[in-house]
């Protein structure tokens, strides 16, 4: 069975990044564990309340997938470390790592997008400062990495990363 991560903000998250790919992932079979910095709930930027994990408490090596879903919330983590050292251990050890909106500015900082196409929500700073190359497409995939630039693009993102784990790890 296919696992997938979803990192989200303990608060601000942004919904239809999390439960528009979320809900075509579980139509798909495909187990998905939302994780935040601390267990028990977090608050989407519309309000809606959720139980996640701590991301203390998961094992990376036991996912296919890890997704950072963006929004508000992650606005002030671009330079978490211990997201960096999430996102660099998947990196290493599993088959596909994303971001959604702003998020992917949080996988720039953690070194994941160097000398990668990507595409992220707002300001391309980070990206410049970490010699990421821009992509002003919703989605873009380069190798194991896809990423997309927010909200309106929360269902070609998902389109795109269960095509990817039909074509690359389904073989």
């Amino acid at each position: 069975m296919i696992c997938i991560l979803m990192w989200v903000a303990q608060e601000g998250f942004r919904d239809e990044e999390l439960f528009i790919p979320k809900s075509l992932f579980e139509e798909n079979k495909y187990s998905v564990t939302v994780v935040s910095h601390n267990s028990g709930t977090a608050l989407s930027k519309f309000g809606k309340i959720i139980e996640v994990k701590g991301i203390d408490e998961i094992k990376i090596d036991d996912y296919d997938a890890f997704l950072l879903v963006g929004g508000p919330g992650t606005f002030s983590l671009a330079d978490d470390k211990i997201l960096h050292s999430y996102i660099k251990d998947a990196l290493r050890k599993i088959p596909l790592l994303g971001g959604i909106c702003y998020a992917p500015n949080i996988m720039a900082r953690a070194g994941a997008l160097k000398n990668k196409k990507a595409t992220v929500w707002g300001d391309k700073d980070i990206f410049d400062k970490e010699s990421v190359i821009f992509d002003s497409k919703d989605v873009v995939i380069d190798g194991n990495i896809i990423t997309a630039n927010g909200p309106d693009a929360a269902q070609l993102w998902a389109k795109a990363i269960v095509n990817y784990i039909k074509n690359e790890l389904k073989k």
